[in-house]
C-alpha cells in the first residue's frame, strides 16, 4: 500500500553501486572508525551515500509502512526470485518424488518441479534424462506412410541394412540435402572427400563436424585413404583408436584408454568423461597426477604421457560421446536410405514439414535436381498435403491453397474417394 512516489524515494536512498546488499546497508558499520568491513571501506561509499544510508536506517528503525517495506525487502534478499525449468529434463525415480527430493508445482500446472541441478541430482538416488523432440522423426513417419500407400511396402525403419550401397552413394556424392545432420555445404564437401563406405564413418563425421574437431577432418580423410600414415603415441592405444585412424574422436575412447594405460577404474574413467563433457578444469587437473603415476607404474614413459594428457585437455574443449553421435548418425542414415530408395515419397514428406516458403523453394529445387516433378494442385489428385501420384510425381496439397480451410479440403477428398473424380466444375459444385 506504499504510494509509488514514496517507494521511489525509498529506493533512491539505497546506494546504486554494483554488489550492494540491503542487509549490509541496514546493519554494517558505516565508516572504518566504527568497525572492520565498513560500507565506506568495502563498498567504497562516499559521504553522500553514507548520508542516504543514515536516512534509510532511521526509517528502518521506525514503525510506519516504510519500515515494514524495508524489513520485508531485507527478508526477501537472497531468495530465489523465480524457478527455472529445463525444457526437456525429466527426472526418473524409484519412488514418489516427494519422498526423495524437495519439489514444487510448475506455474499453471500440477507438474512437479525440483530446483536441484541435474549434475548433482544423482546423489539423491534419481537420474535426469533429456527427452528432445525431433522433426526428422515426423518426416520419416510421414514418408513411411506414403511408401506403404504407394507401394504396399511396410518398412521397419530401424531394421534397414547399414551396408546399403545405394545409401552410401548419396553420401559419397554429397547429395545430402534434406537428410538429417549431413546437409550443410561444408559437410557435403567433406563427404565427397571422405567417400564413406561404412556406418562408422558417418558416426565419426557427425562427431568431427563441429568447431574444434573440424580441423581433424582432412587428417581423418587422408588416413582413411592411406595418404597419411596412422600413428599412435603408444602401441597400446591402437586397440581403441584404430577405428578412427589414430585420432581421438569420442569421450568413450578416452575412458577406455585411461583404464588400459593407467589402470583407472570404470568409475574414475566416467568421472573423467563427465569432466571433459562439462569442461571441468578443476577435476581434470586433479586427475592428471593419478593418470601419470598409474601409467608410469605400468611401464609407459612419463614424457609421452604428458603429451597424451595435454592432447586430452585440448580434446576436452570439444569432447563428444560416441553414443550420442551414433544415435544421430543412425537417424541420418535412415533419411538417406529413404531418399535413395523412395525419393519421391521422402521428398514429399520433407516438403510437408517445411515451415517456411524459403525452405519449400529450396527443397523443390532439390526435387528438380533429382528429376522429380512437383506439380501444382489438382482437384482430382491432390491430398491435403504434398503427396505422390501414380506416376511418381509430387502433387501440391489442397491445404496449401490460401483461403481454403481444412474442413473444405477434407470434404473434397472424402467426396472424391467415395464417388470418384469430379468430371467438371458443375459436377464439383453439385457434389
Amino acid at each position: 500500500d506504499l504510494p509509488l512516489a514514496e517507494s521511489n524515494a525509498l529506493a533512491k536512498l539505497v546506494p546504486d553501486k554494483p554488489g550492494t546488499e540491503l542487509g549490509r546497508v541496514l546493519k554494517a558499520p558505516l565508516t572504518a572508525k566504527e568497525g572492520e568491513k565498513s560500507l565506506e571501506e568495502k563498498e567504497g561509499y562516499g559521504s553522500d551515500d553514507i548520508e542516504n544510508v543514515k536516512q534509510l536506517r532511521t526509517i528502518y528503525n521506525g514503525s510506519d509502512i516504510r519500515a515494514q517495506v524495508l524489513k520485508e525487502a531485507e527478508r526477501l534478499e537472497g531468495s530465489v526470485r523465480n524457478t527455472g525449468i529445463h525444457a526437456a529434463g525429466i527426472i526418473i525415480a524409484p519412488d514418489n518424488l516427494m519422498n526423495i527430493i524437495p519439489v514444487c508445482t510448475a506455474k499453471d500446472s500440477d507438474l512437479l518441479v525440483t530446483q536441484i541441478e541435474g549434475k548433482i541430482i544423482e546423489d539423491a538416488g534419481v537420474i535426469k534424462m533429456d527427452f528432445l523432440g525431433l522433426k526428422t522423426l515426423t518426416i520419416i513417419k510421414n514418408a513411411l506412410e506414403m511408401i506403404k500407400a504407394a507401394h504396399g511396402v511396410d518398412i521397419v525403419i530401424d531394421d534397414v541394412p547399414l551396408d546399403d550401397e545405394k545409401t552410401y552413394e548419396i553420401y559419397q556424392k554429397g547429395e545430402t540435402i534434406a537428410t538429417f545432420q549431413f546437409e550443410s555445404p561444408g559437410m557435403q564437401k567433406y563427404l565427397k572427400e571422405l567417400k564413406p563406405d561404412q556406418f562408422a564413418d558417418l558416426i565419426a563425421m557427425n562427431a568431427l563436424y563441429r568447431p574444434g574437431p573440424m580441423a581433424y577432418i582432412p587428417q581423418y580423410v587422408d588416413r582413411k585413404h592411406g595418404r597419411e600414415e596412422v600413428v599412435y603415441d603408444l602401441p597400446d592405444m591402437a586397440d581403441y583408436l584404430e577405428e578412427t585412424y589414430g585420432i581421438t574422436v569420442y569421450q568413450e575412447q578416452v575412458m577406455l584408454l585411461a583404464q588400459k594405460l593407467a589402470g583407472f577404474s570404470k568409475g574414475d574413467a566416467d568421472v573423467l568423461r563427465k569432466a571433459m563433457g562439462k569442461k571441468d578444469r578443476k577435476t581434470l587437473d586433479k586427475m592428471k597426477s593419478g593418470f601419470i603415476s598409474g601409467a608410469v607404474a605400468k611401464g609407459h614413459p612419463a614424457k609421452v604421457l604428458e603429451k597424451i594428457w595435454t592432447d586430452w585437455e585440448a580434446f576436452a574443449q570439444y569432447a563428444f560421446n560416441k553414443s550420442h553421435s551414433t544415435c544421430y548418425a543412425f537417424v541420418a542414415y535412415q533419411t538417406a536410405y529413404l531418399k535413395a530408395h523412395y525419393p519421391a515419397e521422402y521428398m514429399a514428406a520433407v516438403l510437408n514439414n517445411a515451415n517456411a516458403i524459403e525452405k519449400l523453394t529450396f527443397f523443390m529445387e532439390e526435387c528438380k535436381r533429382m528429376g522429380i516433378k512437383v506439380l501444382g494442385p489438382d482437384i482430382n489428385e491432390s491430398r491435403k498435403g504434398f503427396a505422390v501420384n501414380a506416376k511418381g510425381e509430387i502433387r501440391f496439397g489442397l491445404g496449401g491453397l490460401k483461403g481454403v480451410g481444412e474442413a473444405a479440403v477434407e470434404s473434397i477428398i472424402a467426396e472424391r474417394d467415395k464417388e470418384g473424380p469430379f468430371t467438371d466444375p458443375f459436377d464439383f459444385m453439385r457434389r
